[in-house]
């Protein structure tokens, strides 16, 4: 695939030369004023994102809630991370993940349509000279000071300072065009509706963003070389293109995951259609220029939010139908539709660490969901006399993919260029996992105790099932308030989970020295008495990695 657009770039270069009268000079500038320019793009992404730190996480928790709060954290995060492309990319490794469904990210990608309008409105600032400037202030801050928050602001003023210097580099080299006769030709053939959403779409896919190829032709506008009416259907076509890194991003995932980018898609197509059919009825250029007059540049940005801001609001109260017209072109084929538990694959976005970790805190969740419900069944099997090992080693399975998963994505994540609350955020995490883990180990040996019991026809004395009771009273409390803790960040239940360790500790103690006792005195209470002792390790295992967890979830609010 880098091949095939390799080989566009190299056409477009030659072709430029031959019939646009363009040096080669000139085509060296436009190359290096893009790489520049799309540099400064991603640094300056990477700036906001380090900036905005955990606190992404947060809006991004609230994703799901209410479809208003979901579409304005999706132009939140788009205007954050400077790309519409790798915020639906995060959502489709979501879906494939089983982190949300298909219709939870309708709205995030209304949103994400309408933040990634910022971009032009970034380029349409007219710094001048101040630019390099920006660009060197940056480069001191993120060198010479080490300081989080300033080495995220010396990255968004280089990253804008860029911008601008590749958009000067690109206009300079563009300025020939101007006396060619096949680039004025082409740009009245624009005005054209189908052969303008055409050429959009087709440069737009060729360098891979919309964010590229606004630039390119706000260069082109910053040289007089273009006018609004010449860049509308181009603009429409430019946004259809966009689908193409979430459409690329799906193919290895499954079927939901391709549906969130058949989503992408179908918004904008709708928007290709609403705003042709307009923009044949009404003066919308004229409309464009009443609104930033004097600067093309200015009106471009003011149309990319217009349409995209129109377009989200005329599909919002249609957005299930959006959903169900995604799966009406990629089926189910008979297959049942289900969240997995599992992290299948890590996230497909380079550089991301506030996606990954959010998307891990949520398949910690789940784990921690599985695990709380395997340690209810095998103390209710104890206690009820019946066998649940079945069920708990499937739970105990699934278990296992999942923290197989997560080391793996935490790993990754560790191990490249993530900031100091990034890397606290993910060790928190890495010791949540083990803890769950071996909570869930230890749940199974209790169900394997259960399974014994019932095939070996045995049972504990009434005295040891009411100890039994107890402890598992104060375990199930414990675990009740580490969910009011994941809840509420309420930290003050450290105290009573605290409280509830030490008394399970002691109880142990006390029971394991009461059931020697018994078993000296009873021959029959020897063999069920070898189970008891056994599992009452497990009871204060789990206890000690329950207090665990709580403190590094008290931790990781605290470092927040």
């Amino acid at each position: 695939m880098t091949g095939f657009y390799l080989n566009c770039i190299l056409f477009v270069v030659f072709y430029g030369m031959i019939n646009m009268q363009m040096k080669f000079t000139d085509i060296l500038a436009v190359l290096s004023g893009l790489a520049i320019f799309l540099y400064g793009m991603e640094v300056m992404g990477s700036g906001f994102k380090h900036m905005a730190g955990g606190k992404l996480q947060d809006f991004l928790e609230k994703l799901t809630k209410k479809p208003i709060v979901a579409l304005l954290s999706g132009m939140l995060v788009t205007a954050l991370v400077q790309s519409s492309g790798a915020t639906t990319s995060m959502l489709v490794s979501f879906v494939n993940a089983g982190i949300m469904k298909v219709s939870q990210t309708v709205y995030v990608i209304l949103g994400s349509n309408i933040g990634t309008t910022i971009t032009g409105h970034l380029m349409a600032l007219d710094v001048g000279l101040v630019a390099p400037f920006l660009a060197f202030i940056g480069v001191c801050l993120i060198m010479f000071i080490k300081n989080d928050k300033l080495n995220a602001v010396g990255e968004i003023m280089m990253g804008l300072g860029f911008i601008f210097i590749g958009m000067d580099t690109m206009s300079g080299g563009l300025k020939p065009l101007g006396n060619s006769e096949f680039f004025l030709k082409l740009l009245s053939n624009m005005q054209n509706p189908f052969f303008g959403i055409l050429v959009g779409f087709v440069l737009t896919t060729i360098v891979q963003s919309s964010s590229a190829s606004l630039g390119i032709i706000q260069s082109l506008a910053k040289s007089n070389l273009v006018g609004i009416k010449d860049v509308m259907f181009f603009n429409l076509g430019q946004n259809i293109g966009s689908c193409t890194t979430a459409m690329l991003a799906s193919l290895s995932f499954n079927r939901d995951a391709k549906r969130v980018s058949i989503i992408n898609f179908t918004f904008n197509i709708c928007n290709a259609i609403l705003f042709t059919i307009l923009y044949s009825f009404l003066p919308f250029d004229k409309w464009y220029e009443m609104i930033a007059p004097g600067s093309v540049v200015k009106q471009i940005a003011m149309m990319h939010t217009i349409t995209n801001v129109i377009t989200s609001t005329v599909l919002f109260p249609f957005a299930r139908a959006l959903s169900k017209i995604a799966y009406l072109i990629i089926p189910d084929q008979g297959s049942e539709k289900k969240l997995q538990p599992e992290i299948t694959q890590a996230a497909n976005i380079e550089n991301n660490a506030v996606f990954n970790i959010y998307g891990i805190n949520i398949e910690i969740s789940n784990m921690f969901d599985i695990v709380k419900a395997n340690i209810h069944k095998s103390l209710d099997a104890i206690l009820e006399h019946y066998s649940a090992i079945d069920e708990v080693k499937n739970n105990e399975k699934e278990v296992n993919l999942i923290n197989k998963g997560i080391s793996k994505n935490l790993s990754l994540l560790m191990a490249s260029n993530i900031n100091m609350q990034e890397s606290k955020e993910a060790a928190t995490l890495f010791s949540i996992n083990v803890d769950l883990e071996r909570m869930s180990d230890h749940a199974l040996n209790i169900a394997e105790a259960g399974d014994d019991l019932v095939r070996s026809d045995l049972s504990f004395s009434v005295d040891a099932y009411d100890e039994i009771h107890e402890l598992s009273q104060l375990l199930l409390d414990s675990l009740q308030m580490v969910d009011h803790l994941i809840e509420t960040g309420d930290c003050d239940v450290i105290e009573r989970i605290n409280a509830n360790e030490e008394k399970i500790d002691d109880l142990c103690i006390r029971y394991r020295d009461i059931e020697i006792g018994r078993m000296k005195k009873d021959t029959d209470e020897a063999e069920s008495g070898v189970v008891y002792t056994e599992m009452l390790i497990d009871i204060e295992r789990i206890g000690d990695h329950i207090i665990n967890v709580a403190e590094s979830l008290c931790e990781s609010y605290q470092d927040q």
